[in-house]
Order: C-alpha cells, then structure tokens, then sequence
C-alpha cells in the first residue's frame, strides 16, 4: 500500500511533537494574548498563521517585531484554533492551540528540527521542539493527548521497525514492503488507541475545539475509517467544537466517503489517455468496470498487474472491463510504467490542476493509498469499494458464477 501526497510533512510532525506543559486552567477572555521569548533568536519578525485544510493555504493573521528579545500578539478568536507560531528569518515554527486567554511562550531554538522541502514547492525552516506554553487549556488537552502513556509505547516499536526497515538492502524491495506491512498493522492499532481515546475526551468535553482538532487529525491518517464510530464522535459535538473548521473538515469527508459506498452512483469524471484524446467514465456504461488507482511509483501496484491481467482475460469476454488511473504527475515516468507493464486495457492519467493538492480524480474518489479498487455495476453503479484485491476477486466470481 502507497500512501498518497495528501500534504507536506510538517502536518504530520503535528501529531509527533513533545514538550513541557503545565495543565493551567485559564477562564475565557475577551480576546487572546501571547507573549514570550525564544532563546537563540532575539530579532525578527513574528507571525501567527492560520492553515486551511481544504486548499492547503495559509493566512498571517497577527505579526509583530521582537521587542528586547521578546514579542507580544493580541487579537481574538471566535473559537480555539491550531495555530502556527512563524519567526522569519529562518521560518522557525512553533504550532500552539490559541484561544481566548493570556499565554505565555518560553522556547529554545536549541534541538529544533530542520527541514528543507524546497523539491516539493515548499521551504527551508526548523521546528521548534523544546519549548513550553502555558494559559491554554486546549493545548493543555492537546498534549495530553501527543504524550499519553498508552499512546507512547508504541513510539519505540515504530522507532524499531524504522531501523528494521533502513536495514533492509535497498534492492529488496519485498522485504522493505514486508517491514511496511509490519508498520500498517501496528499504526492500526495505534489508531484504534487514538479513536478510543478521543471518543472518551469528547463525550467529557463535547464542545471542546481540540477535541474536535484531536478527531481531525486522527482521521487524516487512518486508511479504512470506522464510519460508524466517526459518526457517533461526531454527534457528541456541541458548541464551539462544532463551529470549529476540524468538524466541518471531519463532517464533510464523512458525506464524500458515504456517497461512495456501494449502491452509489459511481462520480463521472474525463481524463486524458495517453494520445491526449479524452476518455469518460460513463461511456463505458453496459459492462461491468473495475477503476484501478495506480502509479509507476507504486510497488504494490506494479506487483499487482500480471494478477489483474489473468482477472482482465478470464471475464473481458464476459463483459469486463478495467479502467486505469495513474496518479503520475510526470507523463514520462508513466509512459515508461504502461511501456514496461504492456496492460491491455484502458489507461488515463489523473490531473494535479490545483498546486499543492492531491489528484483530482483520486480526490473525487476519496483515495488516500493506492493500489486502490472501485468495480461499477453496468449501470455505474459501486459495487466494491475497497484496496483489497481479494474483496474485487470474490465479487466478480459472485456476478459471474452463472
């Protein structure tokens, strides 16, 4: 299984942060102020930024310069937000849950986490990992939740399996995707740790923003998601949580993944095949049609294709048909991979119209991994959605047993 670009990596180092907390509970404000100082650095200017999850923008909400070696931010919020603390030059950034209260900073660049993601359209910069915040309960609540005790001990099992997996020769690609697996199956577990976690803070804490942030950003990296235990986190929310972008992010990809449930009307889409004439889904309406989400990048998906064409010969002439969307964002490397693979069915190449952003159509389809399946009815209507390969086999045997 290959994950999908679905962002930069600075939105998962959220959910690896550790740092020094006190649990202050602050009474609301009229508004939020955050002072502080950052060792290592004593001019510049401070920024506090907002990130949009839907179009992977941001915005400079506040910004001052240091002033003795310290700054001060003011302003307010409709409700507490997951912020980013940015100090240029050297774009240090610090994230911090903001809301209405006095809080205060204290950091060190001493330890920070470099990154230069210049070859992925981004930028050099360092996070700020040593540092405590206090006079905010959310990034109280928030912590809490990064530095749980039954959380964390599956910390040194990734670590182990890192190392594992860096020790496998890097020609063996069978064996690093074997140590992959082993990662696959002990996230999962991870994650069910986190949702139990989570539904249990909500139901104490329902109109709580960083219960809401919390729910979000486990979310965003569990592959088959439990819709019915997302749903009932989600009627548990009330108030601010509610309000908050993190359940309406949640809320609407909840909606997007339901109306791609079997039974659904499969999203028409036109891309183009490889002579750049358009191809549409709905033309190939009256036969039985397998979407395959693949890429030359993927191992698993390369892996894959001598089965698909044993599958592909034994129903074609049944009415079976296969439709395949790369997800190559360089035509060359997916000349080579369809030149290399020789499948004979329909090949299309899926669009990166917008910068930053994942594949449209993949994005239409809600596919977060690759390989990944869709088989449509010869209505067009979804009869398998899923990346296992076994759960499209046992269908097409079900439907053309007769």
């Amino acid at each position: 299984m290959e994950r999908i670009n679905l962002g930069f990596v600075c939105s998962v180092l959220l959910l690896t942060i550790s740092c020094n907390n006190s649990n202050t509970h602050i009474q609301p404000s009229d508004g939020y102020s955050i002072g502080g100082r950052v060792n290592g650095l004593h001019s510049g200017t401070v920024k506090l930024v907002g990130n949009n999850e839907e179009d992977r923008t941001s915005k400079t909400i506040d910004s001052v310069k240091f002033d003795n070696d310290s700054f001060a931010l003011k302003g307010k919020l409709e409700y507490a937000q997951m912020l980013t603390l940015v100090i240029e030059p050297g774009h240090w950034s610090l994230p911090i849950f903001v809301e209405n209260s006095s809080i205060k900073i204290n950091a060190d660049t001493a330890g920070s986490e470099h990154y230069d993601y210049t070859k992925y359209g981004g930028t050099v910069g360092a996070n700020i990992k040593n540092f405590s915040i206090t006079g905010s309960k959310s990034q109280d609540d928030w912590m809490n939740f990064q530095n749980d005790k039954d959380l964390k001990q599956f910390d040194p099992v990734f670590a182990d399996l890192e190392k594992k997996f860096y020790a496998v020769s890097g020609k063996d690609v069978d064996a690093k995707y074997k140590v992959r697996g082993e990662m696959d199956s002990v996230r999962n577990l991870l994650q069910i740790r986190q949702m139990n976690y989570v539904e249990h803070y909500v139901n104490k804490n329902p109109s709580s923003p960083a219960g809401a942030y919390m729910l979000d950003q486990v979310y965003t990296f569990i592959s088959d998601k439990p819709l019915g235990k997302i749903d009932s986190i989600l009627n548990a929310f009330t108030g601010d949580a509610k309000k908050s972008s993190y359940y309406n992010t949640v809320a609407s990809s909840q909606a997007k993944i339901k109306a791609l449930l079997p039974g659904q009307t499969a999203p028409d889409f036109t891309l183009l095949k490889r002579d750049s004439s358009k191809f549409t889904l709905s033309s190939t309406r009256g036969q039985y049609i397998m979407i395959d989400f693949w890429a030359s990048w993927c191992h698993p998906c390369r892996k894959a294709i001598p089965h698909w064409k044993q599958v592909y010969q034994k129903y074609h002439d049944k009415g079976f048909d296969i439709v395949s969307v790369s997800d190559d964002s360089r035509w060359k490397d997916w000349f080579k991979a369809m030149d290399a693979e020789k499948m004979p069915w329909q090949q299309v190449c899926d669009e990166f119209s917008k910068k930053n952003m994942p594949a449209r159509v993949g994005t239409l389809y809600m596919t977060q991994y690759i390989p990944f399946y869709v088989l449509l009815d010869k209505e067009g209507r979804i009869l398998v959605y899923s990346g296992k390969e076994e759960d499209i086999l046992q269908k097409l045997e079900q439907i053309f047993r007769s």
